[in-house]
């Protein structure tokens, strides 16, 4: 059976097939996270997960992007609401994301581009990541003031360590593919011609399995951390909306935004 749903403009879903695929659709605004845009990434996961024919669910950005995270340039035309709007977006971000991690299927991320922010945390809501060779990663979040949130705290420790975690967010170097895969942040790197086949050879491959094995064995591999990723998530909304009240972040922010 066929299906198809569209969420607000900045993200479309659709479903075909026993696949949902979500895709971040705001190219001119490369994917940025904004109001809207949070919004309808909450909702297209929480349909997502909750469709009944859904086995598999296919996250992936448009236009050459995944997303740059925070559309900093809307943070500063909040004005003296920002905290406010800082909120409202990671409420919105860290439920979708809680909405994937703790999906009871396998969830499938596309990194064509780049990365950045909260498109990061994103993107490593996936069991499996599959990136093209000319895919970067970016924190971006301490040159502007702010503290890490999208869970990336939570997520990038276990895989690098915590050395490692700390010089990606202090320094904000951006990673290629090829280092993301050796560090053990995306699972897979393909040319970029090859993507969309590999994404189809995942997915199908996932489709393939027998009933609800997949989903009953990414809770045994998630079990044990599912708590520690609420308690982390509620603890990064409170430090980065503590962040954006501080003049010195509102004057890197400016600075950010006039890049």
């Amino acid at each position: 059976m066929n299906s198809a749903m569209e969420g607000a403009a900045p993200v479309t879903l659709s479903v075909a097939d026993g696949v949902a695929r979500i895709t971040l659709d705001d190219p001119a605004n490369r994917n940025a996270v904004t109001q809207r845009s949070s919004a309808a990434f909450l909702k297209a996961a929480r349909d997502a997960v909750t469709h009944p024919e859904v086995r598999v669910i296919l996250l992936v950005g448009s236009g050459g992007y995944f997303s740059v995270g925070g559309d900093i340039e809307e943070f500063l035309a909040s004005g003296e609401g920002m905290e406010r709007h800082v909120a409202t977006l990671t409420d919105h971000i860290h439920s979708g994301i809680r909405h994937l991690v703790q999906a009871p299927i396998p969830v499938v991320v596309g990194l064509n581009g780049i990365a950045a922010g909260g498109g990061v945390g994103m993107m490593l809501s996936g069991d499996v990541i599959v990136a093209t060779r000319s895919a970067k990663i970016n924190s971006g979040y301490t040159r502007s003031g702010l503290t890490p949130d999208a869970g990336l705290t939570w997520f990038l420790p276990p895989l690098v360590g915590h050395a490692r975690a700390f010089e990606i967010v202090a320094f904000n170097e951006f990673l290629s593919a090829e280092l993301a895969l050796s560090l053990g942040i995306v699972s897979r790197v393909v040319d970029d011609a090859n993507f969309e086949a590999e994404l189809e050879t995942v997915v199908e491959r996932l489709m393939s399995m027998p009933g609800p094995v997949l989903g009953e064995a990414k809770r045994l591999l998630r079990q044990g951390a599912d708590a520690i990723l609420e308690r982390q998530l509620d603890t990064e909304a409170r430090q980065i909306i503590k962040s954006v009240g501080r003049p010195d972040t509102l004057r890197a922010l400016r600075v950010f935004a006039k890049r």
